[in-house]
C-alpha cells in the first residue's frame, strides 16, 4: 500500500512598499509548514521569516514545497526555529522541493536549522536557486547523520540531494549526490569524525565575483575538530564554503563565524534570528 503522506509547503513573495521597506506581497502555507509573524529588522533592513513544522517532521509519503521569490530591491531572511527531522520509514520516501528566485538587486538568506536524518529514513531533496544580475543570495545547508545526542549515527536508508544555482539563467553550480550508509558514499564523513556535523554556505553576489574577502580567515579556522574549505563557483558568480565538525559546539561556533564573515564580504549586516 502506497503511503498517503502530507502534501503542503510554503509560497512566499517579498517586495518593497512605497517607503522602500520589504513586506510579504503574497503568502500561502499548509502543513507540514507553518509561517510565523514576519519581523522587520530596522538595523539590517531585512524582513525575517521563521518557518516552523507543526507536525513531528517528515514522514513517508510527505512532500514539502518551498517556493520563495524576492524582488524590487527587497531583503529577506528565512530560517527555522529548530531542526527538521526526517523520521523512520518502513517503506516509501519523503520529498522536499525548493525553488528560490531573487531578482533585481534584492537579497535572500535561506538558513534553516539542521536536517536530521533519523534511523531508517529515506529523503529526496531538490533545490533550484535563480539569481538576477545584481541580486544576492546566501543559501545554507546543515545536516546531521542521525540523532547524534542519542548515539544514532548513519542508520538512515538513503538521502539524495540535488542543488542547481543559476545566475541570469546561466548555470553556475550543480551538485548532485546520494548518501547510503550501506555503501562507501558516507565514508568521507564517517572516517573524518565519529560524530560529524556538516554545513555548506553558497554565496552568490556581484560583490564577490573575483575574490572572497575573509577567505583566509575562514581557512585559518581549521583545527583537529574542524575541517573547512572554500572554492569559487563557475563564471565567478560566487563562492561555496563547506564545514565538517566533530562536535556540536565547534559546529555552531564555526557556522556563526562564517556567516558573519560572508556578510562582511558583501557589505551587509547579518540579521539576528531572534531565537531566545
Amino acid at each position: 500500500m502506497k503511503p498517503l503522506g502530507i502534501h503542503g509547503g510554503v509560497h512566499l513573495g517579498c517586495r518593497t512598499n512605497e517607503d522602500g521597506l520589504p513586506y510579504l506581497s503574497s503568502q500561502r502555507f499548509s502543513p507540514p509548514v507553518h509561517l510565523s509573524k514576519p519581523y522587520f529588522d530596522e538595523d539590517t533592513g531585512s524582513l525575517l521569516i521563521n518557518l516552523s513544522c507543526p507536525t513531528a517532521g517528515l514522514l513517508s509519503g510527505d512532500r514539502m514545497v518551498c517556493d520563495i521569490e524576492v524582488s524590487e530591491s527587497a531583503s529577506m531572511v528565512v530560517t527555522t526555529p529548530g531542526a527538521t527531522r526526517s523520521h523512520c520509514m518502513r517503506s516509501g520516501v519523503a520529498k522536499v522541493d525548493q525553488k528560490f528566485r531573487v531578482q533585481d538587486d534584492s537579497f535572500l538568506e535561506f538558513n534553516p536549522g539542521s536536517l536530521i536524518l533519523q534511523k531508517s529514513t529515506s529523503l529526496e531533496q531538490r533545490t533550484l536557486v535563480e539569481v538576477g544580475e545584481e541580486a544576492g543570495v546566501l543559501f545554507v545547508e546543515k545536516m546531521l547523520p542521525g540523532r547524534i545526542a542519542h548515539g544514532e549515527f548513519f542508520l538512515f536508508k538513503k538521502f539524495s540531494n540535488r542543488l542547481r544555482i543559476q545566475k541570469n539563467k546561466q548555470l553556475v553550480l550543480l551538485e548532485s549526490f546520494t548518501l547510503e550508509p550501506e555503501n562507501d558514499s558516507v565514508n568521507p564523513w564517517r572516517n573524518s569524525f565519529p560524530t560529524p556535523f556538516y554545513g555548506c554556505f553558497y554565496l552568490v553576489s556581484p560583490k564577490v565575483s573575483n575574490e572572497l574577502p575573509g577567505r583566509q580567515e575562514i581557512h585559518n579556522m581549521k583545527n583537529e575538530n574542524l575541517i573547512v574549505g572554500s572554492t569559487t563557483m563557475h563564471h565567478k558568480a560566487g563562492w561555496m564554503v563547506k564545514v565538517l565538525a566533530g562536535d556540536p559546539y565547534e559546529f555552531r561556533k564555526a557556522t556563526r563565524e562564517i556567516r558573519v564573515i560572508l556578510y562582511q564580504a558583501i557589505g551587509r549586516l547579518p540579521t539576528s534570528f531572534r531565537r531566545y
